[in-house]
């Protein structure tokens, strides 16, 4: 399976957000990295077909997203960073409308959501209302619709924000298991949280894919300094400060200086 973005652009004005970005996904984590207003918010509402670009296709298995519709929204499992709209919802609930939005048949609904209840150890809370949960459990919820229709490409929006390190871990450990024989793609601003387990690490800055690689790869690189002025063929400037201060925080050591 693979997810492929080629040569996409999107803008809400004249300016882009999202500048001739290229993409492929295959299965395995991908950590999407990136400061506030980088432009992750708009490439994952176009990887979920909430947007259509400018210019440019996404590709499911070489077939492109908006044609595939229902098709495609059935290989798609998509956790948001929040879930403000149901908070009257009991859990339980919750699950059985997202399966029924979903298009699963009502002969799959119990057993899906009786697994996900026990695997991500929700069965004792599945009657509270999601206002009422804490922050763990209601991630985990979050979390067990995304996992509804046993989805191949998973979108998680910031899955540990607000968790303690406890639950953070926890998780981490549950992205881990549902990654197999999945393409996941995990945006986050923790990056302890992404770097043991991710394939991949995308940084994003300015609509673009700055730099991106596994982690002995960006080891490396941060270690034997940047190539002058350009990553991953991108013409750079501020983008170098904030690269910097992301490796920083990856990697616990001192950011080359640029002179």
């Amino acid at each position: 399976m693979k997810l492929e973005v080629k040569s996409v652009s999107f803008g809400y004005t004249e300016k882009n957000i999202i500048e001739d970005l290229n993409l492929e996904l295959t299965p395995g984590i991908y950590g999407l990295l990136g400061p506030n207003g980088a432009g992750k918010s708009t490439l994952i509402h176009l990887l979920v077909n909430n947007r259509v670009p400018d210019s440019g296709e996404i590709l499911w298995n070489g077939s492109e997203i908006r044609k595939l519709g229902a098709d495609y929204r059935k290989v798609l499992g998509y956790k948001p960073q929040q879930q403000a709209v149901y908070p009257e919802f009991r859990v339980e609930e919750f699950l059985y409308y997202m399966a029924e939005l979903k298009g699963i048949s009502k002969a799959q609904q119990t057993d899906q959501i009786r697994n996900l209840l026990e695997y991500l150890n929700l069965t004792n809370h599945c009657r509270k209302r999601l206002r009422a949960l804490s922050g763990g459990m209601l991630q985990r919820a979050l979390f067990a619709q995304a996992l509804l229709g046993d989805p191949s490409f998973l979108i998680l929006d910031e899955p540990t924000a607000g968790l303690d390190p406890l639950e953070r871990i926890n998780m981490r450990r549950l992205i881990q298991e549902a990654s197999e024989n999945r393409i996941v793609l995990l945006a986050t601003h923790i990056i302890e949280d992404i770097g043991p387990i991710a394939k991949e690490i995308l940084f994003m800055d300015q609509g673009k894919i700055l730099l991106k690689g596994d982690m002995p790869t960006l080891r490396e690189y941060f270690e034997n300094g940047r190539k002058e002025g350009r990553m991953n063929g991108v013409e750079i400037s501020d983008e170098v400060m904030v690269l910097e201060n992301l490796f920083y925080e990856l990697f616990h050591a001192h950011p080359h200086s640029h002179a």
